[in-house]
């Protein structure tokens, strides 16, 4: 009976082993469904908890909220309801708010340029970052790239498409051709920190470019970059924008256009967005401190709740800029937000005359390209400033308007910029930016 008795026993052992298995797996489903019902339940309460938030911000920052509607926008998406507030509301993740951060701050990656497609003309750099593997390169704002070379291939951009689909092709360290009609250009994608600032005389350049380390701003010096048709003793500083090392950027060129003896100052704004107030009001400061007046208001913020806010220049750099300065600014329709607020400061306390305010009076063929909502003869018209909350559960963000600007002297140009009716003097503009800067040239003509 042995044999009969160890045979059932393998068949009962057999049948207890499926068993276990079978339960072993249903034990699994119910586990791994309650584990999915929890995520999503958590994802979905998460989500909730977003939507809560960023609509409890709004309600108590938008300073637009009146005509903002809260109900409807609960069935958007974060992104969506931060493009139904304004043009400048944003909606950021934990990951996006650190990169801008970080490109706020002046770490910045890629090849460093803004472009567009003009047709017959080619691909036009609007902008060529300070520091950048295409400023190193020797590329220039307001060159046109007509093609590239690829694998030893000729290509030619016919669309800005073609142009980015060009760059897209090649990682960071993998070097590449740009070609203009004049010339080529060998460069590639780095991770760089960018500089913001510009000095030129008549014999030479300066800029201040932050070191590799990020602990230091080297004056380099380019006698190439020379602008040998300015005035005698006219210095000209380009700020690009309002981010990074600007201000000490400023200060240090401050310097140099003291050390050359200059008199005169072109401070060009055109094509500057603006950027953080605290650089603004650090940069107005070196503006400000030779003056006797003991006032140093740099602007007024007007919130929802009635609150008023008054931001102060930053105290340092006497003398710095002298009071005896004669200064004269360029901008165009480019130029907004903490650029305008910097020439309501010197506007405010008599260190700039509206006449002495260049303003970019474009081509009809500059505006016939552009099209519907083209601007010309004025400065862009932004008043208002935003505020980023920081969701601190989650690291996600929200940039919103939150204020309406007032310059010292008690003036806001939103949606009212700065144009001939001011004072302000137009000047001719074949573009936004060109290779030979003829627009300077003739700014430097009518000062002289």
């Amino acid at each position: 009976m042995e044999n009969e008795t160890n045979s059932n026993a393998a068949v009962r052992g057999k049948t207890l082993r499926a068993l276990t298995v079978i339960l072993a797996a249903l034990v699994i489903a119910v586990a791994s469904f309650f584990a999915g019902f929890f995520i999503k339940g958590c994802s979905q309460d998460a989500q909730i908890r977003s939507m809560q938030w960023m609509l409890d911000t709004i309600e108590d920052n938008y300073f637009f909220y009146d005509d903002f509607d809260a109900d409807a926008a609960k069935n958007l998406s974060l992104y969506a309801i931060a493009s139904k507030l304004d043009r400048y509301s944003e909606y950021y993740t934990k990951e996006q708010y650190q990169a801008q951060l970080r490109d706020n701050s002046g770490e910045k990656s890629g090849v460093g340029i803004s472009y567009s497609f003009v047709g017959g003309k080619g691909v036009l750099l609007n902008t060529v970052v300070g520091n950048s593997p295409a400023d190193k390169a020797g590329l220039r704002a307001g060159d046109y790239l007509v093609g590239g070379e690829k694998n030893g291939q000729s290509v030619t951009f016919n669309s800005a498409e073609d142009f980015s689909a060009f760059i897209d092709g090649y990682s960071t360290g993998e070097r590449f051709v740009l070609k203009t009609a004049d010339g080529e250009f060998t460069l590639s994608k780095e991770i760089y920190t960018a500089s913001y600032a510009f000095f030129a005389t008549s014999e030479t350049s300066w800029e201040a470019v932050p070191s590799a380390d990020g602990k230091g701003l080297p004056l380099i010096e380019d006698r190439d970059g020379a602008i040998d048709f300015l005035p005698e003793g006219t210095g000209y500083i380009k700020v690009s924008q309002f981010y990074g090392t600007a201000a000490d950027e400023f200060g240090l060129l401050m310097k140099k256009f003291n050390s050359y003896n200059c008199t005169s100052l072109i401070l060009d704004l055109r094509n500057n967005g603006g950027g953080y107030v605290s650089l603004m009001q650090d940069m107005a400061g070196y503006f400000v401190s030779s003056l006797t007046s003991k006032t140093s208001v740099a602007m007024t913020a007007e919130y929802k709740n009635g609150k008023r806010e008054v931001y102060n220049c930053y105290k340092h750099g006497d003398g710095l800029v002298p009071a005896d300065t004669e200064i004269y600014v360029m901008a165009n329709s480019g130029t907004a937000s903490a650029s305008e607020a910097l020439i309501g400061v010197l506007v405010s306390y008599g260190l700039l005359d509206y006449k002495n305010i260049f303003v970019s009076d474009y081509s009809a063929e500059y505006l016939e390209w552009a099209g519907v909502g083209a601007k010309t003869a004025q400065t862009y018209g932004k008043g208002i400033m935003q505020t980023t909350f920081v969701n601190h559960f989650t690291g996600e963000a929200l940039k919103l308007t939150t204020a309406r600007i007032c310059w010292p002297n008690g003036k806001c140009i939103h949606d009212v910029a700065l144009s001939k009716s001011d004072g302000c003097t137009p000047v001719p503009a074949e573009w936004t930016v060109t290779r030979d800067d003829a627009e300077l040239r003739k700014v430097a003509d009518i000062i002289g």
